[in-house]
């Protein structure tokens, strides 16, 4: 039988039907029940006022009166009030039950928790750095503030999906977060840790061995939770495990991480090594080094999967000579074709390695087709092809005929800007085309589409798209296109997320239609 309380039942049906439709202090009134456990719920909630959305976590009187539950619930309070960052649900209220207990209002996080995700099966490695580097990202603003998590694991790590597909990660859960006591304005000191089983907190198999033995702790063992996570989400499996907390927590301490499956790059593999390092010392020194590399990595997969596929090789009928030049096929689809190589999108992989190779044949007979036809019209004489330099030549070019006419040091950046869809690839690459000196020589279009890309303001975007349509170039169409996918809710503004290409999107639309319905620019 489900056991109750007088005010806020524990677990069974009763929950929901208690809460749902209560008003919490005024503003926030139930509206659903997003989980429930032994201390407490969550529950979604509307702000009456604002009529948003959020999440509103309570904690049970039982709990609330018993100081160490208390503590925690605090400090998750305090550490993610400080936290306004776009891979962190921050908090936005905090307050007391009048039947005893408490409350707290955090943004609103639509999706599912990492751990769920890996029941699926591993990610694949670039998926793997780009998570990374978000939550690498949210803990290195914690940091700054002098914030330890403590209890990193992919429980504790939600993801959103976006319109364009991509995960974004959200970091939750500070509730045994070391904070420095300089942060609570006159709140008691939250440095002093909370302590379970001793001195000992967190999550067995996550914990660094100096969090595991009840020892000092700093940031670095955030960095060491960061390692295992990166980890399991390559393998799809648990990193540590054991029949009992003491043997996962000797398996830690005596022995190495296994080695990672062959396809994944020795940058990731090391980066790795030093992150799970026993010796804090030895590890990465900050979780700002640990997002610019796994940003590094990132974009390297990014840049791989974008490189053009090449055809299967088609022989010739005896007689018929090919009419110059290689026959490729170059730019499939934006961002190229995926270099999947996670264990559960190997069989996807496969699938579109031989879509390619059907392509390519279809490309082979078309040709063919071709030359039969320009034979059987009696040696007509061909309409004099276009100079490379009209725009009309220019409007037909694929992305590789794009990537060659700008500087060789720049193919890759240029590749990126103009086919990936991955918006931070899309933003290192534009800073590094926005950077080059003038005498590199990169298209103006290119210097166009990099300053749209970095600009934050919608003066400056509007500026940049209407220096591209003046300039009739429309190789920067497959660019701007991409950008006019941008999902609405990709900004954000303290708690509230609004489409940064707002004022944008009409006149995008009208530069895309007229480059579309006239490639002569």
């Amino acid at each position: 039988m489900p056991t109750t309380h007088p005010t806020l039942p524990a677990v069974g049906e009763g929950l929901a039907a208690r809460w749902i439709g209560r008003v919490i202090d005024g503003r926030y009134r139930i509206v659903e029940l997003l989980g429930e456990g032994g201390m407490g719920a969550v529950f979604v909630a509307e702000h009456l006022k604002l009529r948003k959305q959020v999440a509103l976590k309570t904690i049970r009187a039982e709990f609330a009166a018993n100081s160490q539950a208390e503590a925690r619930f605090t400090r998750e309070a305090l550490a993610t009030a400080q936290l306004d960052h776009p891979h962190v649900a921050s908090a936005i209220d905090y307050g007391h039950l009048p039947e005893g207990g408490a409350y707290l209002v955090t943004q609103l996080v639509r999706g599912t928790s990492l751990s769920k995700r890996l029941e699926q099966g591993p990610l694949s490695w670039p998926q793997a750095c780009q998570l990374g580097s978000q939550i690498a990202d949210a803990l290195a603003a914690a940091h700054a503030l002098k914030i330890v998590h403590r209890d990193l694991k992919p429980d504790n790590i939600l993801l959103e999906q976006r319109g364009d597909g991509s995960l974004h990660a959200r970091v939750v859960d500070f509730g045994i977060a070391r904070v420095s006591g300089e942060l609570g304005g006159g709140v008691a000191d939250t440095a002093q840790p909370l302590t379970r089983m001793g001195a000992v907190i967190g999550t067995p198999g996550y914990m660094a061995p100096e969090q595991a033995v009840g020892g000092q702790v700093d940031h670095r063992v955030d960095l060491y939770a960061l390692g295992v996570v990166l980890w399991e989400c390559c393998t799809g499996q648990q990193l540590w495990q054991g029949d009992s907390v003491t043997e996962v927590f000797s398996r830690q301490l005596t022995r190495s991480a296994p080695s990672l499956r062959g396809d994944v790059p020795d940058g990731l593999a090391a980066l790795l090594e030093r992150l799970l390092a026993r010796s804090p010392t030895e590890r990465v020194a900050s979780a700002a080094t640990a997002r610019d590399e796994l940003r590094r990595l990132a974009f390297d997969g990014e840049r791989a999967a974008a490189a053009p596929l090449q055809p299967a090789a088609t022989s010739l009928p005896a007689g018929v000579k090919p009419t110059g030049g290689d026959v490729t096929l170059a730019d499939v689809r934006p961002g190229g074709t995926a270099a999947s190589t996670g264990a559960d999108s190997r069989r996807p992989a496969n699938r579109r390695a031989s879509r390619g190779r059907w392509f390519a044949g279809a490309a082979a007979l078309v040709l063919l087709g071709f030359v039969a036809w320009s034979a059987g019209r009696g040696g007509a004489t061909p309409e004099e092809p276009e100079s490379p330099e009209t725009p009309a030549r220019r409007g037909r070019a694929t992305i590789d005929e794009l990537v060659a006419e700008a500087p060789a040091a720049y193919a890759d950046d240029v590749r990126m800007l103009l086919s990936s869809t991955y918006p931070e690839a899309r933003r290192l690459a534009s800073a590094a085309i926005a950077g080059a000196p003038a005498k590199d020589a990169i298209p103006e279009y290119l210097r166009d589409l990099a300053e749209l890309e970095r600009a934050s303001k919608c003066a400056a975007k509007k500026d940049a798209l209407a220096r591209i349509e003046a300039a009739g170039d429309v190789r920067a169409l497959s660019a701007l296109k991409i950008v006019a996918r941008t999902p609405k809710d990709s900004c954000r503004k303290w708690v509230v997320r609004y489409d940064c290409l707002e004022c944008l999107r009409d006149d995008l639309a009208r530069v895309i239609a007229r480059f579309e319905a006239d490639p002569s620019g």
